[in-house]
């Protein structure tokens, strides 16, 4: 039996079929050019890597279908807020040098099947120096471009920017309806400043008949602040917010291992006669671990890009932390597939060391460690250099995966 779901495997042939798409000869490393035009959703002629598994050979399509791209211009940041990874890594702190970003571009123009460009990331976009032109190069390539804020640098002016250059989405971060937690949350921030700049990113919209950029809010879930969540969606027609999306919390820090709420029964309503309403407003995460696992980033076909050029699989894999599973602390080493000043996106998505990791992802084929009956004891979980299914990194304790932890 195939070790890979039978639901999720990509392409699985016997040797007879597979020399039925192919009239070349299997090379030793495995990488050979094949005509796949019989197999739908694969383009004549696209390359692709074979494998053997217990049941066959796989094909593993290594065309450059990048769908989506996470860049993040910058880890500075003007706010201290006690969710952020940055209270537990000792990663270099910096912005994207422009020459750098100006070759990231060019190199985004040889993705055929690009839609979408999302500048984010561990930093504050907006307080990149040259943010705008960045904005305006990568719209100019004709995607759809977004940006995640924490709204303290939304002025007016700033507004006006973002409408003219056609920013399809901003994402502004607000963890709570009013004062008493949002201040307490995020250190060095001014809730009604932040209230006040969304109303006037709406007012210069409004003045200038722009419908974009879309207006979408994030809230981070936490026990201190989870219990007026619907207060925060009645607050979304207020500030003409599209929708809500809500993340819980990764602690970053030992402090926060109290904090988490998704040990919640999500079976039953949460907010009582708000719960269906909310659900309509609102992108809620999962509050309990679930058999199924997916990756938004493999199932997007999407990539992230850290400030200094370095391609990596998803955010959680961009930096090197610790952070908090279920009050258990664990070591998280980044994992870069290449730098795009040596080597181009492009062919960094194609190279089959890449190909062979999102098909391990997409299949999920990684042991179960938060919930694995032999975990007391097992110095495996204590980062994700390697699972005891092999597996390199590892993604065994990943809550993105279970839908725990979301983001845009």
């Amino acid at each position: 039996m195939c070790k890979e779901s039978a639901t999720k495997c990509e392409s699985i042939f016997s040797r007879h079929n597979l020399s039925k798409l192919n009239q070349g000869i299997i090379q030793p490393d495995g990488r050979i050019t094949i005509s796949l035009k019989h197999l739908a959703g694969h383009e004549q002629g696209t390359e692709a890597l074979v494998y053997q598994t217990t049941c066959g050979y796989k094909l593993i399509s290594l065309a450059p279908d990048v769908k989506k791209v996470y860049i993040e211009v910058t880890t500075l940041c003007n706010f201290d807020c006690i969710t952020c990874i940055r209270n537990s890594w000792e990663d270099e702190l910096g912005i994207m040098e422009l020459p750098v970003f100006q070759l990231l571009v060019e190199q985004l123009s040889d993705l055929p099947n690009l839609e979408c460009v999302h500048f984010g990331g561990f930093g504050e976009p907006l307080s990149h120096p040259h943010i705008f032109e960045m904005l305006k190069s990568v719209k100019n390539l004709g995607v759809d471009v977004e940006m995640i804020s924490n709204g303290s640098l939304l002025t007016g002016e700033v507004a006006g920017k973002l409408v003219d250059l056609g920013l399809d989405r901003l994402f502004v971060s607000l963890d709570g309806p009013d004062e008493a937690e949002f201040n307490d949350i995020r250190k060095g921030a001014d809730f009604n400043s932040i209230i006040a700049n969304i109303r006037n990113f709406n007012r210069v919209k409004s003045e200038r008949h722009a419908n974009r950029p879309e207006l979408a809010i994030e809230f981070v879930a936490m026990k201190k602040n989870y219990h007026k969540l619907p207060q925060l969606a009645r607050l979304l027609d207020e500030l003409q917010a599209r929708y809500l999306l809500v993340t819980n919390v990764l602690p970053y820090c030992e402090e926060l291992k109290e904090e988490i709420v998704y040990d919640l029964d999500d079976t039953v309503p949460l907010f009582g006669n708000d719960s269906t309403w909310l659900m309509m407003r609102a992108q809620l995460p999962h509050m309990k671990l679930r058999t199924l696992r997916n990756c938004k980033f493999i199932e997007d076909k999407a990539l992230t890009i850290t400030w200094e050029g370095n391609v990596a699989p998803c955010y959680a894999l961009m930096h090197s932390y610790k952070c908090y599973i279920y009050g258990r602390e664990k070591k998280i080493f980044p994992h870069h597939l290449g730098d795009i000043k040596d080597k181009s996106v492009k062919a960094i998505w194609t190279d089959p060391v890449y190909a062979v990791f999102r098909s391990t992802v997409k299949d999920f084929h990684f042991p179960s460690c938060t919930d694995c009956k032999y975990l007391e004891g097992c110095s495996m979980a204590d980062d994700n250099e390697m699972d005891c299914w092999g597996n390199s990194p590892s993604c065994a304790e990943c809550l993105w995966s279970r839908g725990i932890i979301v983001c845009p």
